[in-house]
């Protein structure tokens, strides 16, 4: 019997324990609070455990007792995890039976202490009586330090109360208190890094031509030994896992030393950067024959998995130098429009302060008539100021303020300038000195906008084309003519000239800014949808940008901020018919740098996909018809002018007959 009941304990205590989870990883979203004994609480990722804790508190409103849970993260972390924006579903089953009405229940206080970082938030009790009582639907996690959590890093819920009273409260578990968490991305370090032992005091011996498989974890170094034989031209080609942004560890460049001792000279690079992952190629010429040993240098607190191959070959097989490069770094413009549904419309230029000449001229001719003496009041009241005022402001004031409204004004970028400050944003983030967190943030952001910033934009629209819907797209001069590799490489330039750049960061800002640019303009394009046709070729974009869910994966996100005029759910339905299929782009650090852009357009972008917002206005009259106003004005003068000379004519007719000398009184 001593055994059986052993026995059954055991059995018990298995069925308990939840089955061995990783913790915070890929598919295992929801977090249950689970008891399994007094001070033994966990987070899991199935019930388990207790199915209520209860207790009495014996609080007074001067001296409050506070009620402590702590939940573990069970089993410990054992994989690199990306953490989410927020928590989703956030459920506490805490009730105090001795109060129906819900009105002396505490709030519910909690902490989630994730890695580094830690995220606090309360929850009131809600009224009614649906269970259970203490719910929110979305908690923003403070990732200040850090979004990543590495294996072995602590994870814990502090949940806390305070009860002012004497009472029962009683806490449900098993699947009654839970939270939703996200993870979108995980990786197991230990079994991707499987290159192991490498290092430089004890490097792999490997074949050259052939593929291995490894992973940079942290800032440990991974070395292979080969022999080198005969050769014209040798290419390492290494393929890097995509990972999110802050754990990259593709700007490592290889390390190879000859049979000599001696380092191999610098080595021309070529970088493909898709979805699926950066490619980079590296070419030497005739180096030293023998053994020679490569290594890769990771950074700390990063993780990237890798595949590499050599390849030993000959002038004669094939194209080994830029020649056989592209160069498409032209914009392809389109991604982001829809086919139009008529002829294309043009629009007029954008108004003229000289048009107010003939109005000035015109005011000068009838201020003349005001400095002669009326005849009458009546007249002069009722006409001839009348047309004074609509010359004035049909004939003067219409076209300078409307030309006004075509410079460019304090604040705002035109098409370039936008672009260069993208650029220079880029630049900046692409540091590697910069937080990760930093780099995503601005990357992901639409035009680099963040959350509260303005976007504020002068274009001149070549033509506008008109949609199924009745709307009209408009086409931004010089778009289709932007060459995303001459502004990129020129920047380059430009800040090389300012003082001494890393061959790192280059890279990343290059690679960096081909996408981010690309991203840009399709959503710029897709923006540019109006009602009405504009009234000149002068169209200004002014909007707040807000915070949204960024479209693309966790290692590239996408318009991470939209206008504020747009829904959420409008711009969500923008950035699904919006988000190429695919994006390469390719960098050779060849004796001429190169760069492509190239990337496959999302299929059936259709006219309901563009929102309708309130960012756009166009430069013009702010009259309906100046036109005519100025028209009636100058018809109201004249009749003015008319009735009054007429009454001057007939005036000095009878003074004249009055004082001839023959005028007679009878």
């Amino acid at each position: 019997m001593r055994r059986l009941a052993l026995l059954m304990t055991i059995l018990l205590a298995v069925v308990a324990l939840p089955p061995a989870s990783a913790g915070f990883e890929v598919g295992e979203d929801v977090q249950h609070l689970s008891c399994l004994a007094e001070g033994d609480c966990r987070l899991t990722t199935v019930p388990s455990g207790e199915d209520t804790v209860s207790g009495q508190a014996q609080g007074t409103p001067f001296a409050p007792e506070r009620v402590l849970f702590e939940f573990e993260l069970y089993p410990e972390q054992d994989e690199l995890a990306l953490l989410p924006e927020r928590l989703t579903d956030v459920e506490i089953d805490l009730r105090f039976d001795d109060d129906p009405t819900r009105m002396t229940w505490p709030d519910v206080s909690l902490t989630l202490v994730h890695g580094s970082g830690s995220t606090s938030w309360s929850i009131p009790a809600a009224d009614g009586s649906d269970l259970p009582a203490y719910t929110v639907d979305e908690v923003d996690l403070d990732l200040d330090d850090g979004r990543v959590i590495w294996p072995g890093e602590g994870a814990r819920l502090l949940l806390s109360f305070s009860v002012d009273r004497p009472a029962s409260w009683t806490l449900h578990l098993y699947g009654d208190s839970t939270f939703e968490m996200e993870i979108v991305w995980s990786a197991d370090p230990d079994a991707a890094d499987v290159d192991e032992p490498s290092s430089r005091r004890s490097p792999a011996s490997v074949e050259f031509e052939s593929a291995h498989d490894g992973a940079l974890v942290g800032g440990e170094e991974d070395c292979f030994e080969f022999n080198i034989e005969t050769h014209e031209v040798l290419r390492v080609l290494i393929t890097w896992d995509p990972v999110p942004l802050e754990l990259q560890q593709q700007s490592a460049q290889p390390e190879l030393r000859l049979s000599t001792g001696l380092l191999a000279p610098s080595p021309q690079v070529e970088v493909v950067e898709d979805d699926d992952g950066t490619i980079t190629r590296y070419r030497w010429r005739a180096l030293q024959e023998g053994q020679a040993t490569l290594c890769l240098e990771g950074q700390s607190d990063r993780f990237q998995p890798y595949v590499w191959a050599g390849l030993l070959s000959f002038e004669g097989m094939g194209p080994v130098d830029p020649s056989g490069f592209s160069g498409e770094g032209l914009y392809p413009s389109g991604g982001g429009q829809v086919d139009g549904s008529g002829a294309v419309e043009s629009l007029p230029n954008p108004p003229s302060g000289l048009r107010a000449f003939p109005g000035l001229l015109l005011m000068c001719v009838a201020l003349l008539e005001f400095t002669r003496r009326t005849t009458s009041w009546t007249l002069r009241w009722g006409v001839t100021v009348p047309g004074l005022l609509l010359l004035l402001l049909g004939g003067v004031f219409n076209p300078l303020i409307s030309a006004s409204t075509a410079v460019q004004q304090d604040g705002e970028l035109d098409l370039d300038g936008l672009i260069e400050e993208r650029l220079a944003q880029l630049w900046d983030v692409a540091h590697p000195g910069v937080p990760e967190s930093t780099l995503v943030t601005h990357s992901g952001a639409t035009f680099g906008r963040l959350d509260g910033e303005e976007l504020h934009v002068r274009l001149e629209i070549e033509h506008a084309t008109p949609m199924d819907d009745g709307r009209y797209q408009l086409h931004p001069v010089g778009l289709d003519e932007v060459r995303l590799d001459e502004l990129i490489f020129a920047h380059v330039a430009r800040e090389s000239a300012a003082g001494a750049t890393q061959a790192d960061h280059v890279q990343r800002f290059v690679l960096l800014a081909g996408r981010s640019l690309l991203l840009d303009l399709i959503v710029l394009e897709a923006l540019l949808v109006v009602d009405e046709l504009p009234s000149s070729s002068v169209v200004h974009m002014r909007t707040s940008m807000v915070d949204t869910a960024a479209s693309g994966s966790v290692t590239a996100p996408a318009w991470g901020t939209r206008p504020v005029s747009i829904e959420s759910g409008a711009w969500s339905v923008l950035q699904d018919a919006l988000l190429p299929q695919r994006i390469a782009v390719s960098l050779c650090d060849c004796d001429l740098d190169l760069l492509d852009v190239r990337f496959v357009a999302a299929s059936g972008l259709q006219s309901s996909d563009l929102p309708r917002h309130d960012a756009l206005t166009s430069a013009g009259s702010f009259l309906r018809a100046p036109g005519l106003t100025a028209t009636l004005g100058v018809v109201l003068l004249g009749v003015g002018a008319g009735l009054e000379q007429r009454r001057r004519t007939e005036a000095h007719r009878l003074a004249e007959q009055m004082l001839r000398p023959d005028h007679s009184w009878d």
